[in-house]
């Protein structure tokens, strides 16, 4: 069998661009804009009478949004997913997220919180990622886009985000939140980018020299 550099060429190609697929971040979170019209991929935690989660066709960012209504005195309503097993695995990897908040009615030592846990396989905390996010009063006539990243520990497996409409333990205390476009991203580490370049500038040198 005849070895060419054109072969060479082209098996490091397929190799960079296969291995280094991931590139191109998505994001991990399921059903992140609500546009189902329902909570699929989401788990309401301590919804009930007074607390209630609903997921409103209009008036998002831009249509569908979720909507946390806590009337309950020292109580915690939330709205929580898990990203997929194993996709976020080991220690330094990039973690970006974002989410867009609109406010409501704060009242008596309400306030919203999120959570953006690292997790083990099996469901083990590790660490909470950028720390306690949070406390947040946001307009309630516009939404809001929030930001950060941070870098995953060692053990990681995949994450957790939990956001929290809070209220304290006052008469009249009341916690009101909007939740629209949320998304986590895990960036590719420099050996992926290496590999996805690689693969690149080998389809590049195939194209030239099949042109020569």
């Amino acid at each position: 069998m005849k070895i060419t550099i054109k072969t060479i060429t082209g098996l490091a190609s397929l190799a960079g661009l296969l291995i280094g697929n991931t590139v191109f971040a998505q994001n991990l979170i399921v059903n992140p804009g609500f546009g189902t019209g329902d909570l699929t991929g989401w788990t309401p935690l301590n919804a009930g009478s007074g607390a209630t989660i609903s997921v409103l066709p209009t008036g998002g960012n831009p249509t569908d949004y979720v909507w946390l209504n806590n009337s309950l005195e020292a109580y915690n309503l939330a709205l929580s997913q898990s990203t997929p097993n194993g996709s976020v695995v080991g220690a330094g990897v990039l973690v970006n997220y974002s989410f867009d908040l609109l406010g409501g009615n704060q009242a008596a030592g309400g306030v919203d919180f999120i959570h953006i846990f690292d997790e083990a396989a099996n469901g083990a905390v590790l660490s909470q990622g950028p720390g306690l996010l949070g406390p947040y009063f946001p307009p309630t006539t516009s939404w809001t886009t929030y930001t950060g990243s941070f870098t995953s520990v060692a053990g990681s497996d995949h994450l957790y985000i939990e956001f929290d409409a809070t209220t304290g333990a006052n008469i009249g205390a009341m916690d009101q939140m909007g939740i629209d476009n949320v998304i986590i991203t895990a960036a590719p580490e420099p050996t992926t980018l290496g590999l996805a370049a690689m693969g690149l500038l080998g389809v590049w040198t195939l194209r030239r020299s099949g042109k020569a």
